[in-house]
């Protein structure tokens, strides 16, 4: 068996997530504490009683998620579930390399806020969009993105064989979406405050880059696979860049997980809330167990599934 963690991105928080994890497991507590700490403020206060719209707010969204995903693995650890390699979806990718100890944890929740409000004000809200293209592959998206004449639209996540997600202006998106379904391919708008993942995200980008000059990098002590090419890079020196590149450019899941199988990984545990990565890596490799820890009850399952 060999494990891979798979940390949830932004899109799968919802209110009341991870608080019975926070109250059963106190490797999970002490995440959440950790997080408070380095903020200043309640991200685990408003995980748990926040409301689904403040929850939605980039601001909020990515240390709440941040701190879930990263205590679903604390706990996994606690119980002694020893992983072999990770990778993150956007915002999961920071929590991929601070639970490999290549950023540190109080080093990791300042830069995801810094992360999060440079996103925030790189587009004026209303201005971008994304949409999930579900059906067509991702040839067929890009051709149609390529059609669009309203303005700028990129493919921005390569999520499975048959799910792409499209980032850019408003009105480019909405465009996409009515050519996509003359080639019954469905577009559905996503409930983000931002267009994430394209070009309109040089600026947060280049906030970062300075940001990222002010933080100690170290070498994974796992392979981390980084989404702006889906392959493992262990050298600390590089890691920045990447994550320079990560703000503006496609999450490339898709390879992620294929190259992942190919190094041997046979057991995929998405840490976090929801199962969308849950969901993507079984339309995406066959042969392989997938489990999750959300909750208290997914944790059990998971680990009763390892023989824990």
């Amino acid at each position: 068996m060999k494990i891979a963690l798979m940390f949830s991105g932004q899109g799968a928080q919802f209110p009341g997530m991870m608080k019975d994890l926070y109250e059963a497991e106190p490797a999970a507590r002490a995440v959440f504490e950790a997080a408070d700490a380095a903020l200043g403020r309640s991200v685990s206060a408003l995980c748990f009683e926040g409301s689904q719209e403040e929850l939605n707010l980039t601001h909020n969204t990515q240390p709440c998620v941040l701190a879930a995903d990263l205590a679903a693995a604390a706990a996994l650890s606690a119980h002694g579930v020893e992983a072999q390699g990770a990778a993150g979806f956007s915002l999961g990718e920071y929590a991929a390399l601070a639970h490999a100890g290549s950023i540190a944890m109080s080093d990791v929740f300042p830069l995801i806020q810094f992360r999060a409000d440079s996103m925030q004000e790189a587009v004026a809200p209303g201005v971008g969009a994304m949409a999930a293209m579900l059906g067509g592959t991702p040839e067929q998206v890009e051709a149609v993105c390529a059609q669009v004449t309203e303005g700028y639209v990129t493919a921005a996540n390569y999520n499975c064989p048959t799910q792409t997600v499209i980032s850019g202006e408003a009105a480019a998106v909405e465009q996409a979406i009515a050519l996509a379904r003359e080639k019954r391919i469905r577009g559905k708008m996503l409930a983000v405050s931002a267009p994430f993942h394209c070009a309109l995200m040089e600026s947060a980008a280049r906030k970062l880059e300075s940001r990222f000059a002010e933080v100690t990098f170290s070498e994974p002590n796992m392979p981390v696979y980084m989404n702006v090419d889906g392959r493992v890079n262990a050298d600390a020196a590089a890691i920045p860049g990447l994550l320079v590149q990560q703000a503006m450019s496609p999450v490339r899941w898709t390879k992620t997980l294929e190259n992942m199988k190919a190094d041997g990984f046979d057991t995929f545990i998405e840490c976090g809330p929801g199962r969308t990565l849950s969901g993507l890596a079984g339309k995406t490799l066959e042969g392989v167990t997938i489990l999750r820890v959300g909750d208290a009850a997914t944790l059990k399952e998971t680990l009763e599934a390892l023989g824990r």
